[in-house]
């Protein structure tokens, strides 16, 4: 046998390393891009509500296109609230890996300390928009470790990515239109 292979008890301890390597990477962009995230749903949220406010109240369409209107422009809404929800169930991770791997649950639960004391990395509104596919990519080494503890396939598959990029362009397009309509409902 010209292979080394590897004992059982060697196994666990790699898996762990490299676990303990991923999540240091991916716990403080985690919490970073989906701070960013929830305020792009807010900020969504609320220009959706003010486009149909001038649709309906200032410029007198009626209530089935006011409506149509604010109901198209919440589909990728959804999409972000989709992204944010996947990245709030990751914040539990020290509690998901510390059953699967037992020690290395003590340095996780160190770093979300840290993340939550303030020493993490911030993320602009543009700048998550490019850490989506660090996440993707991220997300993707993460998957063959955890297997079926938690639910990363919105933040691994490319397709998903591709249209949650999309969503946050949606939502700087309608900061444009806010700011548009804002500026006819004055002048």
């Amino acid at each position: 046998m010209s292979e080394i292979e590897q004992t059982p008890a060697a196994q666990p301890a790699n898996l762990q390393a490299r676990a303990l390597e991923i999540f240091q990477k991916l716990l403080p962009l985690v919490d970073s891009v989906a701070d960013k995230l929830r305020f792009a749903l807010m900020l969504g949220i609320g220009l959706v509500g003010w486009i149909f406010v001038w649709l309906f109240f200032l410029k007198g369409f009626s209530l089935n296109t006011a409506l149509i209107v604010a109901g198209v422009a919440l589909l990728p809404l959804l999409v972000i609230l989709r992204f944010w929800w996947a990245l709030e169930e990751l914040k539990g991770l020290p509690e998901i890996v510390g059953g699967m791997v037992g020690d290395a649950k003590q340095e996780f639960q160190t770093t979300v300390q840290g993340i939550r004391a303030g020493d993490r990395q911030k993320v602009g509104l543009l700048g998550s928009v490019g850490k989506l596919w660090t996440l993707g990519s991220l997300a993707g080494e993460a998957r063959e470790l955890l297997g079926s503890y938690i639910s990363i396939g919105t933040l691994a598959n490319p397709f998903s990515l591709i249209l949650g990029v999309l969503a946050l362009l949606f939502v700087l397009l309608l900061v444009l239109v806010g700011v548009v309509l804002l500026f006819l409902a004055f002048f």
